[in-house]
């Protein structure tokens, strides 16, 4: 018999590893940090000794002295004492050791490159400010990335817990400094292209050296990009964190940039033919254009990304597609409502309805043929794969509304306080929050109408199947993950898989079906059991 004091002294000693690992990996991070700091930083001075002088000069040398010496002997140790317990499967294999090789080498490969790229950049616009800085940094910090490298394609010392997640930060960083870049360039350029339909003083350095400066960040990015993805084969990975970073990329930072691009775009022309064309009024036009373009091109090659994924992450991707065009849709109307508002009260100085009333309307436009063409009203869709979006509508939607009664109520008990206040006041403070609450309700009722209505299937579809399972334990043998997904996806059921040795345990979909079919008991937990080709036993859990 176990008693109290046995129980939790076990416990305690099964989380002493992780604690252990935890405080290390974070002092190891750290004094790699200072260390890679300080080297970074006497060389700097080595390059250029001139750059600092006085006391700024003898401040810099002392903390990298500091920096070097304290911290580089210490991560050394630490190092060769790690080195020795990696070369066991439970230290390797721990989520410690594998969020720290992600960390750091992120954290090198971002210091590594931005000092490169800015070195390069200047050097090609003519510029030689911090160039022993930059130098300085990108050879110590590429030496600290390449050695973390090394470790990553040790085949003894590689993490076992997200392997990939190294190779997947880096592709995914390439590609954000790339898109930028490209981004960056465009908007110099179509401000050269600008300048000469209104002619200007000329102030500054000429347009084409900030174009030079961009061009070895978007060599530079697409490098790194291509390293990882098609060289260290980041590209081929599929499932966990490498899906969660493709719908995040690929589908969330890639449609906000064509999307907020394209809507300012517009806007911004729209409101200079309103207003009378400006250099002014169209100097943001550039760098909107420069964005769409850059996130169009991001979005172009989205759709191959995609090829050959899971249903789960392409409709994932797709719903985050349809929550950008709501979002956006849904602030158009809320603005739309504010410039009608707006125009049962006076004019202030400087206020501008028609320009307000634009926004809303290309807002509401553009948001909503985004929306339609990702979520597709009317086509059959599978409850079960759109309750996440609708929880989090539900849930976005309830903080906005919170926020605008909040602002709704404080302004009408300020009203009432102040007696001898005009009412066109208190339309003018409340009409804004007033826009955003009536493009809240009238999202939540619409997607209320879509949740009743996949309930009503969901509850339907249980009720034809006879058993609404809760869980599923999946003992399978051979590579059972897409199997796996699969159960989950149809039965709507939380399934865990257990590897069984040999390939001769596999079943098909087919199979597992009719397992569930056969079950004629109230248990929400069962497991399949693989004993062989098409043979699956079904086990009711308590």
């Amino acid at each position: 018999m176990t008693t109290p004091a046995q129980t939790s002294g076990a416990q305690a000693t099964g989380a002493l590893p992780t604690v252990r690992r935890l405080v290390l990996y974070i002092l190891f991070f750290t004094l790699v940090s200072i260390a890679a700091s300080g080297a970074a930083g006497l060389l700097a001075i080595g390059l250029d000794p001139s750059e600092l002088t006085g006391t700024d000069r003898t401040s810099a040398l002392a903390r990298s002295i500091a920096f070097l010496v304290i911290a580089g002997p210490l991560a050394l140790l630490l190092w060769r004492w790690l080195a020795r317990r990696l070369l066991q499967p439970a230290e390797s294999g721990a989520p410690a050791w594998g969020l720290y090789l992600a960390a750091m080498y992120a954290t090198a490969l971002i210091a590594a490159s931005t000092a490169l790229f800015s070195l390069l950049g200047n050097l090609a616009s003519g510029r030689t400010d911090d160039w022993a800085r930059d130098l300085a940094g990108a050879l110590v910090w590429g030496g600290v990335w390449w050695w973390h490298q090394r470790i990553w394609r040790d085949a003894v010392r590689t993490p076992r817990f997200l392997p990939n997640l190294p190779g997947i930060l880096g592709s995914w960083y390439g590609l954000l400094v790339g898109a930028t870049a490209v981004a960056s360039a465009l908007s110099v350029l179509f401000s050269a292209a600008l300048d000469t339909f209104f002619p200007a003083p000329s102030v500054g350095s000429p347009w084409w050296q900030g174009v030079l400066a961009q061009l070895p960040w978007i060599a530079g990015g697409v490098a790194v990009w291509w390293w990882h993805w098609v060289r260290r084969g980041m590209g081929t990975v599929r499932g966990g964190f490498a899906d969660v970073a493709l719908v995040l990329v690929g589908a969330l930072a890639a449609g906000s940039a064509t999307l907020g691009g394209t809507g300012y775009l517009l806007y911004t022309l729209g409101n200079a033919a309103l207003r009378g064309l400006s250099l002014q009024l169209l100097a943001p036009a550039p760098l909107a254009l420069g964005t769409a373009i850059a996130g169009a091109l991001v979005c172009s090659l989205a759709p191959s990304w995609f090829a050959g994924r899971s249903a789960a992450t392409v409709e994932a991707g797709r719903q985050v597609v349809s929550g950008l065009g709501l979002a956006a849709g849904a602030s158009g109307l809320g603005v739309c409502v504010n410039a009608s508002l707006a125009s049962l009260t006076p004019p202030l100085a400087g206020n501008n309805t028609r320009s307000l009333l634009l926004a809303g309307v290309i807002w509401l436009v553009l948001g909503a043929l985004t929306w339609w063409r990702a979520w597709r009203p009317g086509q059959p869709a599978d409850p079960r794969g759109r309750r996440v979006y609708l929880v989090a509508v539900f849930g976005i939607s309830a903080v906005v509304a919170l926020i605008a009664l909040l602002v709704v109520g404080f302004r009408l008990i300020e009203f009432f306080l102040e007696p001898g206040r005009l009412a066109s006041g208190l339309l003018e403070s409340v009409r804004a929050p007033v826009g955003l609450l009536t493009a809240t309700a009238l999202v939540s009722l619409y997607h209320f109408v879509v949740w009743r209505a996949d309930r009503t299937v969901l509850e339907s579809t249980d009720t034809q199947r006879g058993v609404v399972l809760d869980s599923i334990l999946l003992v399978a043998g051979g590579d059972a993950g897409p199997l796996r997904a699969a159960l989950a996806k149809s039965t709507g059921a939380r399934v865990k898989l257990l590897g069984r040795a040999g390939d001769g345990f596999q079943a098909t979909e087919e199979d597992l079906a009719a397992a569930i079919a056969s079950v004629d008991g109230t248990s929400q937990r069962i497991m399949l059991l693989v004993e062989g080709p098409g043979s699956v036993r079904v086990i009711e859990l308590d």
